[in-house]
């Protein structure tokens, strides 16, 4: 009983070791560095944690742990650290080519890092391709989570999206879908710059965007009665609503129509005589500004 006793405590005692990362496949010149020297890689090899890894122009290898694989194309060279079960696994991409088809999890335990970005994912299959020029992302199933440490932007790339962050610009997402790109802040890009995107309507509070300000006025010429249109074959009169033929006096635009109409705003006159304070009278009748 107390031998028993003893070994279910070491059991609980014991700490959890991670499954190790197995060659589960080779084809062509694959090696990798242990102390100082590159040696050649065999089907069933265990690859220790942070081995550097490298293959040939016709070398290829595949990586299993339980159901995670991790893929080398040609001219490839990685280096794999693991932090333990359920912590980060993260794969140093030096240059080449890199395939991952890891399991879901809740968090956020598989990332690649490259010099030009860095790919987090929860659970997904993805390639990641970087040589000195940059680096790029393409999804296959999943979402990742794509990250441009030069520029500090951020953004997650679906199936059908591809990612790319060059040394000449910053993160670009294209592909199918909404594409949205945020700096490290939290605040949006525009995709492919740095630039961050304004969503300001400062012009309704300061007067600088015209566009609202006629917009506001229009609703404030509605509210005091003072409509638009004035004049339809000379029946519209804006300040009382009056439909009586003749002469109409409005403070909005487009005065006139078949009738006489003395308007301050642009565009007086349609088919009728309009004087207008604007510069812009007329319309197949006589427009007069005013001095």
């Amino acid at each position: 009983m107390r031998l028993v006793l003893c070994l279910l405590m070491l059991l609980v005692a014991a700490p959890i070791v991670a499954d190790e990362w197995e060659v589960s496949r080779v084809r062509g010149e694959v090696n990798q560095q242990v102390s100082g020297k590159w040696q050649a890689i065999a089907r069933g090899d265990v690859i220790a944690d942070d081995r550097l890894l490298r293959t040939g122009s016709d070398g290829r290898i595949g990586l299993s742990r339980g159901a995670e694989t991790i893929e080398l194309q040609g001219d490839t060279q990685i280096r794999i650290k693991d932090a333990g079960d359920d912590l980060m696994t993260s794969v140093l991409q030096d240059f080449g080519a890199v395939s991952i088809d890891v399991e879901r999890r809740n968090v956020q335990h598989f990332s690649v890092q490259t010099p030009f970005l860095a790919a987090v994912v929860k659970g997904t299959r993805f390639t990641v391709r970087s040589d000195e020029r940059g680096a790029s992302v393409d999804v296959s199933r999943g979402v990742v989570q794509v990250q441009d440490t030069i520029n500090d932007l951020v953004s997650d790339i679906r199936p059908g999206q591809e990612a790319t962050v060059t040394t000449e610009a910053p993160l670009l997402v294209d592909g199918m879908g909404t594409k949205s790109v945020w700096s490290f802040e939290g605040v949006p890009v525009i995709n492919g710059t740095t630039t961050e995107t304004t969503m300001s309507n400062s012009g309704r509070g300061n007067g600088n965007d015209k566009a609202a300000e006629r917009s506001q006025n229009n609703a404030n010429n509605r509210a005091n009665g003072n409509a638009n249109n004035a004049g339809d074959n000379g029946k519209a009169n804006a300040v009382r609503f009056s439909k009586s033929k003749g002469s109409a006096d409005v403070k909005s635009d487009n005065a006139g129509g078949n009738g006489n109409s003395n308007s301050e705003s642009s565009n007086a006159g349609s088919n009728g005589n309009g004087n207008s304070a604007s510069d812009n009278a007329g319309g197949n009748g006589n427009g007069k500004p005013r001095g």
